[in-house]
């Protein structure tokens, strides 16, 4: 098994999402969710490679989007890369985050990192 490349901390979420796909919405569950990504169930239309947009919707209220990328593919599980959102959409996606980490401020210091690094979030 290769190195951990990941920086930014996981947090197991399970939020129901839709994937935005080739004009398809396609609805998952999120397994866990960070800064830079997320794990979602699979479903047979993801495929690695192709971008997407991934819609949050957290109430009537509050909805976010981010564009995204799939960047893993298994029979079980698809790994989903954040390339670019809004800033309220980073809001929303940090509090989620924070809400389901053991240690919140970990995520504050995280993203205090992450402006002093190039091509960060």
């Amino acid at each position: 098994m290769g190195a951990e490349r990941r920086t930014h901390t996981r947090v197991p979420a399970m939020f129901d999402v839709c994937i935005m796909l080739d004009r398809q919405e396609i609805p998952v569950k999120t397994l866990n969710l960070s800064l830079r990504g997320m794990e979602c169930a699979s479903d047979s239309r993801l495929r690695e490679g192709k971008t997407c947009i991934v819609q949050f919707t957290l109430s009537p209220e509050v909805r976010f989007v981010i564009q995204a990328k799939v960047v893993r593919v298994s029979t079980r599980e698809t790994g989903i890369y954040f390339k670019t959102m809004d800033e309220d959409s980073f809001f929303h996606l940090k509090r989620l985050v924070q809400y389901n980490a053991n240690n919140p401020e970990m995520i504050e210091d995280e993203c205090a990192a992450s402006f002093h690094r190039p091509d960060s979030i």
